[in-house]
C-alpha cells in the first residue's frame, strides 16, 4: 500500500525555527538514502498522525512529495518527547524499486479454530513480524487462516505461503497456537497420583511372581514321612 504524504522543505537560520514549527503544528524530519544528499523537510502533524493510524493496521510505503517531485520512502525513526509525547522529529529513508529494503508486517488471524469449540484457548505468538523483499512486493498485512488448527496444532512461519519475502527471524518461529487447557489434558494423560498407584500395582505383581518362582524352587515341606513299624510289646 502507497500513501502520498506532502513535505516542505526547510532551512533554520535563526534558533528557535525548530520550535516554532513545532507550535505551528509542523514535524521537522529528513530524508536520506543511497549516498543522496540529505534533505531537511517538514510535514504536517495531522496528517502524519493519520499515517500512523493506518500503520497500526497495515505496512504502508509512502510517496512523499517535496517540490512536485516524488520520492519513494520508508520511516525508519520517530522521535517523540518522553514526558508529553509530543511528535518532534522523523527519518525518512529514500528508497528504490529494485532493491529489496526491510518492512514491519502486522499479522491478522482469520476464520474460526475447530480447537476452540473444544475448550482450546488460541495463543498468538506474533502479531507482526519484520519481513525483507522488494518494495512493490510488501504485503500490507498478512493473513493467517486459523481454521484448521485443532487442539496442541501450531502455525509457525515456514507454513505460511508468501515466496517473495524472507523473514527476518528463524522460520521455525511459531506465529499461533491452540492450547489444551488442563482438563483435557488431564483426560489424556495420567495425573502423577494415578501413575504412581500404577507403579506399586505393578511392583506388588512382580512381588508376587517372584515369591511364586521361589516356592517352586524349594522342596516340598508337607511330604507325609514313613510309617514307623509297630513295636513288639
Amino acid at each position: 500500500m502507497i500513501v502520498n504524504l506532502q513535505a516542505i522543505p526547510y532551512d533554520t537560520e535563526k534558533k528557535g525555527d525548530v520550535k516554532r514549527m513545532r507550535r505551528e503544528g509542523k514535524i521537522p524530519a529528513i530524508l536520506y538514502g543511497h549516498k543522496e544528499k540529505s534533505k531537511r523537510i517538514y510535514i504536517d502533524q495531522r496528517e502524519f498522525k493519520k499515517l500512523l493510524e493506518i500503520l497500526r493496521e497495515e505496512a504502508v510505503t509512502i510517496k512523499l512529495k517535496i517540490n512536485n517531485k516524488d520520492y519513494l520512502c520508508v520511516i525508519k525513526t520517530v522521535q517523540h518527547n518522553p514526558v508529553t509525547n509530543q511528535l518532534l522529529h522523523v527519518d525518512f529513508q529514500h528508497i528504490h524499486k529494485k532493491e529489496k529494503i526491510r518492512a514491519t508486517v502486522p499479522i491478522h488471524l482469520i476464520g474460526e479454530p475447530p480447537g476452540l469449540k473444544k475448550g482450546g484457548i488460541l495463543d498468538q505468538h506474533l502479531h507482526e513480524v519484520v519481513v525483507k523483499c522488494l518494495p512493490a512486493d510488501i504485503p500490507s498485512h498478512i493473513d493467517v487462516d486459523v481454521s484448521v488448527l485443532d487442539l496442541g496444532d501450531t502455525i509457525h512461519l515456514y507454513d505460511l505461503d508468501l515466496p517473495m519475502i524472507e523473514f527476518d527471524v528463524a522460520t521455525e518461529t511459531p506465529v499461533v497456537s491452540i492450547l489444551m487447557p488442563r482438563a483435557v489434558v488431564a483426560e489424556v494423560k495420567p495425573t502423577v497420583e494415578e501413575e504412581a498407584v500404577v507403579g506399586e500395582e505393578k511392583e506388588e505383581e512382580k512381588v508376587k511372581g517372584e515369591e511364586v518362582k521361589e516356592k517352586e524352587k524349594k522342596p516340598k515341606e508337607e511330604e507325609k514321612k514313613p510309617e514307623e513299624p509297630p513295636k513288639k510289646g
